[in-house]
């Protein structure tokens, strides 16, 4: 019953998402895409992401419930599968064996704190309140904020995670896939919160034969209430970042890739865990509504968002948040690029 409303909702959003779509120019109306707007690992998107212009804004109306961006940004993060409850180890490359505690403990940390570092700061210069094609939101409203305290809730989920997020493709399904639906339960473990992103990690799972390296993505989901009411939620799934890709080897998302050795904390062994999921949280913070295929937010001409312009940039590198290093990507900035021609920064 819960898939059948479930299909439901997200038919319905569909149609309207469509017939919005369709009535706007296809310079400044919603862009279609995938639903699951994915970050591939290094060398491996045939995309080019252009750093030569600006995110545009395209008018965050695509369907009910659409909210444009995330104004009040809020992350949930739900460490699901019978191994995070139970612990395990997992070794660098040289051999030295680091427990799961330490990369949960490393990821919660950056998320407690990035709230109202410079880094965050970045996305406060994006809106929901501007005329559609818009590059800039001088004079508008609705503006996304830096909040302290940002990571609201953390939850180890015991149940399994099915074996079809590998032979599937590591979760790239449909209506009702599962990474979807493990979504949907945090929100009613949680709470819903419209703008928040509900973080789901996985722990390690063999990777699926000719499976491109990506190394997370973002999107939405729907459901409906008890009075029937559809309502949408953001979610970013993050599969294990440190695997032996084919061709890449372990370094394909970020493993040492801006600290060429460890230390206790983590840096160095989970660089990738913080770059990536710090990539899939600002995207869904300025470009939240991806549902239906539909994008309806800031995103550039060839639909590229804020962290797809800067990702694996040479400028990658630590920030300090709260006495402790985390490697990040930089994000784009219009502000910048067209104050000085490089978009691509590590705070504002």
């Amino acid at each position: 019953m819960t898939r059948m409303l479930l299909a439901l909702a997200v038919t319905l959003v569909a149609v309207v998402v469509l017939f919005d779509a369709t009535a706007a120019s296809s310079d400044t109306g919603a862009i279609l895409s995938s639903s699951k707007h994915v970050f591939f690992g290094i060398g491996q998107s045939t995309v080019a992401d252009s750093a030569s212009n600006d995110l545009i804004w395209h008018g965050g109306n695509a369907g009910a419930g659409a909210i444009g961006v995330e104004q009040k940004p809020a992350v949930y993060l739900v460490w699901w599968g019978t191994e995070w409850a139970g612990g395990f180890q997992t070794a660098d490359t040289d051999g030295k064996l680091y427990a799961s505690k330490t990369l949960q403990n490393y990821l919660s940390s950056f998320f407690q704190n990035l709230g109202g570092s410079p880094w965050a700061n970045i996305q406060t210069q994006y809106c929901n309140q501007t005329l559609v094609g818009s590059t800039s939101c001088v004079g508008g409203a609705g503006f996304v904020t830096n909040p302290k305290k940002q990571l609201k809730g953390v939850w180890t989920d015991p149940t399994p995670v099915p074996d079809d997020i590998v032979t599937l493709g590591l979760a790239e399904n449909l209506v009702d896939d599962p990474i979807a639906a493990e979504a949907m339960r945090a929100s009613a473990h949680f709470g819903y919160d419209p703008e928040a992103t509900y973080i789901i990690l996985t722990p390690p799972r063999p990777i699926a034969t000719g499976q491109p390296v990506y190394c997370g993505y973002h999107s939405q989901t729907a459901s409906v209430d008890g009075l029937g009411n559809p309502y949408r939620i953001q979610y970013a799934f993050i599969p294990w970042q440190n695997a032996n890709w084919p061709g890449v080897g372990t370094s394909g998302c970020g493993m040492h890739f801006v600290n060429a050795t460890s230390n206790a904390f983590g840096n160095g062994i989970f660089d990738g865990w913080s770059i990536v999921t710090g990539h899939e949280y600002s995207e869904a913070v300025t470009d939240p509504d991806n549902i239906a295929t539909w994008q309806d937010g800031w995103l550039d001409a060839q639909g590229s968002e804020n962290g797809d312009k800067c990702a694996w940039a040479a400028n990658t590198s630590n920030i300090t948040l709260a006495n402790h290093q985390f490697a990040v990507q930089p994000m784009w900035s219009n502000e910048a690029f067209d104050a000085a021609g490089d978009g691509c920064v590590l705070g504002r």
